[in-house]
């Protein structure tokens, strides 16, 4: 995603989840407030359960300190000492006294039930007394003890009920404030909110849905940045619409704007995950390609071409490519990139890589070859006839033959130098080629003829190292059939480069007359009349034509005489006639 992308993008808030998470946090603090005061109810119960078997034990130890001592006063008054009638009174007191103790309590209650038994006379009034002070005794230990549970009961109690409402007051103040805060927060969102789709919308082309003009320079300026900060490259790609203006005037502005649609769709497919689109004028479209050089973007244009012509039936765009790899500033590079576009567009081509000699050949109006890459390509073309001898010569004759022929279709000047040039070296790109391959007189196999079909690829790059992009743009395509069934790229009629259109005639009826170790030669009626059978699928009529009126003017043997020297005018004269 672009940095416009991520910039950019819209937040959204779900409102109705935050009302059931509000919802949810009311509950909670209901059913924490319900708990809580469960929890006090329960032990206000339990409470008063103590209270109750704490008083009713108190009553008990009353009942029997009060019968010893009224047991006490009966045994006392009797001086005989005759206490048989009141034995069982007082043993039931100190039964129950011994039953409600345990421990030292109970022994020592024993101890002093046992001296009573034992005694006589004044002696057990006195043991008697002994056993109602130890039962008053252990009535004023309990009751201090009961006294001091009943004040941490009561201290629970508080602290529980507290607790409750702590808990119920935070609830409802937490709940009152996400409810009151709600419609401000959402208020405040949709300003937000409202705020940053008006700065995406300036940000973005509303036919398309792409990043505009301005989204494009924010990136290009990052991209630069982060250039400069981590020494990463990149590649940009200047993108033109054709034919937009024809349909605009034939069809309307409606089915204008669909085919711009279609085309951005196609360019966003073919570039995910490598870069981004940017929509920058009418017909114009900028790529920004992070982290990728130029063969990246020359892999992408190809997609782009074959994506375009699959779904619009037509080529759709000119590309042109450059990158950053040093301290090139912003406007070089977009300078970079248009004078790339512009060559495309002038040749033909679906997509150029800038090079230094494109702003040259512009800055030049357009000039002819220099003595050195005449020479240059004088070596290449004979480095490439001494690889093949079955074809020696066979360049400086398509050569002669195309500028023949570009001469009668009216090409002039420098440009048909130039073509004279790319004839010279249309098949440069074989040195590439294994000589097995070159060499077999049988049928190539699969393998072996993609390895033939490169040559052009690998043509184009060595005529572009060469500072000769024109000439490499025509090499590259003069393999292509005018029924768009050639390669690399599969262009069609007009499509198709006129001097490659031009080259790919030359090439072919030197290739049919001129002497192979496979087969033998033919004549030049013969050559032509296999050429017209072949016109409107392979090749164009008007250069088959021009080829024609070359062969009955007689101006081909001039034009070879022209091209080559002694010898090499013998063996070119034998392959023509």
């Amino acid at each position: 995603m672009s940095a416009s992308d991520n910039a950019y993008r819209l937040r959204r808030i779900d409102w109705e989840s935050r009302a059931r998470m509000v919802h949810r946090a009311a509950l909670v603090a209901a059913l924490v407030t319900a708990c809580a005061a469960s929890a006090a109810a329960y032990e206000g119960t339990m409470h008063v359960r103590s209270v109750a078997s704490r008083a009713a034990q108190a009553l008990d130890y009353t009942a029997i300190v009060r019968d010893l001592g009224d047991e006490q006063q009966m045994v006392g008054a009797r001086h005989s000492g005759d206490v048989s009638r009141l034995d069982g009174d007082i043993n039931r007191a100190i039964g129950d006294l011994q039953r409600r103790t345990s421990g030292a309590e109970h022994s020592r209650v024993m101890a002093l039930a046992q001296d009573y038994r034992e005694a006589a006379g004044e002696r057990r009034v006195a043991a008697l007394g002994r056993v109602q002070a130890r039962a008053e005794s252990i009535l004023r230990e309990r009751q201090a003890e009961w006294a001091a549970q009943a004040g941490s009961s009561a201290t629970t109690i508080r602290s529980v009920a507290t607790l409750v409402s702590v808990v119920g007051a935070v609830g409802l103040v937490v709940c009152l404030f996400v409810l009151v805060k709600a419609p401000i927060e959402r208020r405040r969102h949709a300003r937000e909110l409202e705020l940053e789709r008006l700065s995406a919308a300036a940000y973005t082309d509303n036919l398309t849905g792409l990043g505009n003009h301005r989204a494009f320079h924010h990136d290009l300026s990052q991209a630069i940045r982060r250039r400069a900060a981590t020494g990463s490259s990149f590649s940009l790609m200047a993108i033109d619409l054709d034919g937009l203006k024809q349909i605009n005037d034939t069809k309307g502005h409606q089915a204008g704007d669909q085919y711009i649609r279609q085309v951005a769709e196609i360019l966003s497919s073919a570039l995910k995950g490598d870069g981004t689109v940017f929509r920058t004028g009418g017909d114009e479209f900028m790529a920004l390609l992070p982290d990728r050089r130029n063969w990246h973007a020359l892999a992408a244009s190809r997609a782009i071409e074959q994506q375009t012509h699959a779904m619009l039936g037509r080529r759709a765009v000119s590309i042109g490519v450059t990158e950053s790899i040093e301290n090139e500033a912003r406007h070089l590079l977009i300078h970079q990139a248009d004078v790339a576009l512009y060559e495309a567009k002038r040749t033909k081509l679906a997509a150029v890589t800038y090079h230094p000699s494109l702003a040259r050949v512009g800055e030049a109006g357009n000039s002819g070859p220099s003595p050195h890459q005449k020479a240059l390509a004088a070596a290449l073309a004979r480095a490439v006839d001494a690889k093949d001898a079955g074809t020696r010569g066979h360049s400086e004759t398509v050569a002669a033959l195309a500028a023949a022929i570009g001469t009668q279709l009216g090409i002039r000047g420098d440009s048909l130098e130039r073509l004279r040039l790319a004839g010279l070296l249309h098949d440069v790109g074989k040195i590439g080629v294994p000589d097995i391959v070159l060499q077999k007189s049988g049928p190539l196999s699969a393998d072996e003829a993609v390895q033939m079909r490169e040559h052009v690829s690998v043509g184009h790059a060595i005529l572009h190292a060469a500072e000769m992009p024109i000439e490499a743009g025509w090499v590259l395509h003069h393999h292509e059939r005018y029924d768009g069934t050639g390669y690399p790229t599969g262009l069609h009629g007009d499509d198709i480069p006129i001097a490659s259109r031009v080259i790919a005639v030359a090439d072919a009826f030197e290739a049919i007359t001129g002497n192979r170790p496979y087969r033998e030669s033919k004549s030049a009626e013969e050559a032509l009349e296999e050429l017209r059978r072949h016109v409107g699928t392979q090749f164009d009529g008007r250069c088959v034509c021009a080829l024609a009126e070359v062969i009955e003017q007689g101006s081909v043997m001039q034009a070879i005489a022209a091209d080559t020297d002694g010898d090499e005018l013998g063996v070119a004269s034998t392959k023509v006639a």
